[in-house]
């Protein structure tokens, strides 16, 4: 079973454990972290959240079964790391799944979120049969939005003070489309590139 990608310049694979640590470099950083809801993480923050979600894909593939919910790593061609995404199954959303992603201040401006986003919409659709893909940022994250509707996603709905950080709430911006409304043809296009079929 496929558990590397390559796209373009960058490579895509399954995180491990072994991970967390840049993850935790990633999460760390202020300018990434002004836009999430979860941090500061607290002590072993990554490892409380982050664990159970890849002890779970890597059970899976052990198993031989193709994780629908995945946390997903991103390189560059040397290897080095670039920052993580996530294709998640939405509960009570038969073939829903929902995206994020967070990139080193060293990605940005490059491409390699809209090419993160692409790759993890292709995977929602090519492994998980998606019906349905959706986003979510925080009002103010204007690149995490302009990227979300770069994709084809169309802003669904705000909820007003949804999300508390560091004491003060934050309205979150809910982003969404169906897949037969989005650009098939170039998420199939990337899934092509990447070796998905």
């Amino acid at each position: 079973m496929k558990q590397t990608w390559t796209h373009t310049t960058e490579r895509y694979r399954y995180a491990t454990r072994a991970d967390f640590p840049a993850f935790d470099e990633l999460l760390s950083d202020p300018e990434v972290g002004r836009w999430l809801w979860f941090t500061p993480l607290p002590p072993d923050g990554v490892a409380q959240f982050f664990g159970p979600l890849v002890d779970r894909q890597l059970e899976q593939l052990a198993n031989g079964e193709r994780p629908l919910t995945a946390v997903i790593v991103v390189e560059d061609e040397h290897g080095g790391f670039l920052g993580q995404g996530a294709v998640v199954e939405v509960p009570m959303s038969p073939n829903g799944f929902e995206i994020g992603f967070q990139l080193m201040q060293r990605a940005w401006g490059r491409g390699v979120g809209t090419r993160l986003g692409q790759f993890l919409c292709a995977y929602a659709i090519e492994y998980g049969g998606a019906f349905r893909i959706e986003g979510e940022c925080v009002e103010g994250n204007a690149g995490s939005a302009a990227l979300l509707t770069k994709l084809g996603l169309r802003l669904e709905g705000t909820r007003p003070a949804y999300r508390l950080k560091e004491e003060t709430r934050h309205t979150a911006l809910f982003f969404g489309n169906e897949v037969e409304r989005l650009d098939t043809a170039a998420f199939g296009a990337v899934a092509e590139h990447a070796g998905m079929r």
